[in-house]
């Protein structure tokens, strides 16, 4: 499958497969949310005001964990041996109530398309091009897969997302950095703004910014049993520390 932007390439059929696919860029690839009056005479006995009752804080409720569990797409199998380690430095992204744990692959722009990883069931992917890394200043882009091999992507969930979700990404170096999720939308593939998805222009400069972006949706199966989805699912979260 092949994400593309309007007037990008048509999507061509992916084989044997139902994953996030390719986005096509929509924009070049450039990144350099009284008081009281006086009483009259006589003066009246002074007497005591009743107290105002403090009011009582309304607890915020703790969103409640995912289930993954789905017939038509269940967990792939453990992973195999121990994870390469990122170039990029960039160790696991981490969302605890989404099921996200996994560790980091980095993934090129080819030829103005965002390629996806490819330990596709286990990996997320980032991209270097942007030029932007974890805990610093702009948006770093990440992507994944929702499905792949009619089995569980590690953005399966990601549709699930929420204003206050947190996201922890560790770092080869024993640092973390936390995020937390200012906002979940979901996009018709074919009109997507992708120039303002990957190089927001409304964000004052110097802040922080992660962006996820996963197939979500609809999805359409061809004869074989694979498909291809029609829509994509951007999560955008801000540095809290």
């Amino acid at each position: 499958m092949l994400m593309t932007s309007a007037g990008g390439t048509p999507p061509r059929r992916l084989a044997r497969r139902a994953g996030l696919g390719l986005l096509v860029l929509a924009a070049a690839l450039v990144l350099a949310c009284g008081g009281k009056g006086s009483a009259s005479t006589p003066t009246p006995t002074a007497t005591a005001e009743p107290a105002t009752p403090t009011p009582t804080p309304i607890p915020t409720p703790t969103p409640t964990p995912v289930s993954l569990a789905n017939a038509a797409f269940p967990p792939p199998p453990a992973r195999p041996g121990t994870p390469p380690e990122n170039p990029a430095g960039i160790k696991r992204i981490i969302m605890n109530r989404l099921h996200v744990d996994h560790y980091v692959e980095n993934v090129p722009v080819v030829a103005g398309a965002m390629q996806t990883p490819v330990d596709a069931q286990y990996a997320v992917g980032y991209y270097p091009d942007f030029h932007v890394k974890p805990g610093e200043s702009g948006n770093a882009i990440f992507s994944a897969h929702e499905t792949w091999q009619h089995m569980q992507g590690p953005f399966f969930a990601m549709h699930f997302a929420q204003p206050g979700d947190d996201i922890y990404v560790q770092m080869n170096d024993s640092r973390e950095f936390h995020y937390r999720v200012m906002s979940y939308k979901r996009y018709e593939e074919r009109s997507m703004p992708m120039g303002e998805i990957l190089n927001p222009t409304a964000r004052p400069f110097g802040e922080a910014w992660l962006t996820l972006i996963t197939c979500g949706g609809r999805i359409v199966y061809d004869a074989s049993g694979f498909g291809e989805y029609l829509d994509r699912d951007v999560v955008v979260a801000k540095l809290v520390k």
